[in-house]
């Protein structure tokens, strides 16, 4: 039997990829700092103590992040766990004898993406990757490294909406039946559900693929796209307004190679936009998205 380590499980995406794992008769080490994980991490101590006895592993799914802002904390705090952590995630593998890594990355880690400049998320999450190929492709020459940088990830029990707040807001107001004030959708988006996203992870590893891989679902919505999606969804009554005094949405570029995973893995995407709203308005977790008002 397979065995894997899953760091970042106790997050949307990390628990998912478990779950999708574990599903597929592979036997899973959790890391993370929720009390459910099988051994607590803390990827921000320069310090961290690995525990002892831990079982050799096939690969390690890094899904851990921090996504704050550009505020000097959050730039902050996006380097000390999406660039620093790195070199934790190398330790830890050494402790588990692993020499393969499959990375959670971001879209927003491509330059020309967001069209005023990369956010320090973005670059954080550039800046981690190249960490971890450089100690386990160029430091060695027995590693393997691949980065799927992902879209704009969302779920059905809503903890998604600590990263996508816009996203929550529109569920939380399409369900409630309430009208919605909204900036100016400022180009398309792309969204990717969880489920498909962990379903990518696990086959780039079976597949043996490796290097850095811009991930683009097939299907982009702006923001007044998915609002409307999502009215017609839930079909609460309300009505969506742009609000020409707001701020419109950033623009971004989305990258035309995005698609060419897909074609590598001979896998699609499975849930669309309305399906993705459909499977949150019939699990009756639409109460969980927000928040009421974002800035």
């Amino acid at each position: 039997m397979k065995t894997v380590a899953v760091i970042g499980a106790g997050s949307a995406l990390g628990a998912e990829l478990a779950g999708q794992l574990r599903e597929a008769g592979v036997e899973v080490l959790r890391i993370g700092r929720r009390q459910e994980c099988d051994f607590s991490l803390d990827l921000d101590d320069a310090l961290a103590v690995l525990p002892e006895g831990l079982p050799r592993v096939d690969v390690v799914f890094h899904c851990a992040a921090a996504f704050a802002d550009d505020s000097d904390g959050g730039r902050w705090s996006n380097g000390k766990t999406n660039v620093l952590g790195c070199f934790n995630v190398l330790r830890l593998m050494q402790q588990l004898q692993c020499k393969a890594c499959i990375y959670a990355g971001s879209l927003f880690s491509t330059p020309g993406v967001e069209v005023l400049g990369r956010s320090s998320y973005g670059l954080s999450k550039a800046l981690g990757e190249q960490v971890l190929a450089w100690g386990l492709t160029e430091s060695r020459s027995d590693g393997v490294f691949c980065s799927l940088r992902l879209p704009q990830l969302y779920d059905v029990m809503g903890r998604c909406c600590q990263h996508q707040p816009w996203l929550g807001r529109i569920v939380a107001y399409a369900s409630r039946g309430l009208d919605l004030n909204m900036p100016a959708p400022g180009g398309s988006r792309n969204f990717l559900h969880m489920q498909d996203a962990a379903r990518l992870l696990i086959h780039a590893w079976q597949e043996g693929v490796n290097g850095t891989w811009d991930v683009v679902h097939p299907e982009s919505l702006d923001y007044q796209q998915v609002a409307q999606c999502a009215y017609d969804v839930f079909g609460a009554g309300g009505h969506l307004r742009i609000a020409a005094d707001k701020q419109p949405f950033r623009t971004l570029n989305l990258p035309a190679s995005g698609g060419a995973l897909f074609d590598r893995l001979r896998i699609w995407p499975e849930i669309s936009m309305e399906r993705g709203l459909t499977m949150i308005r019939d699990a009756g977790h639409a109460g969980a998205f927000g928040p009421m008002d974002v800035t």
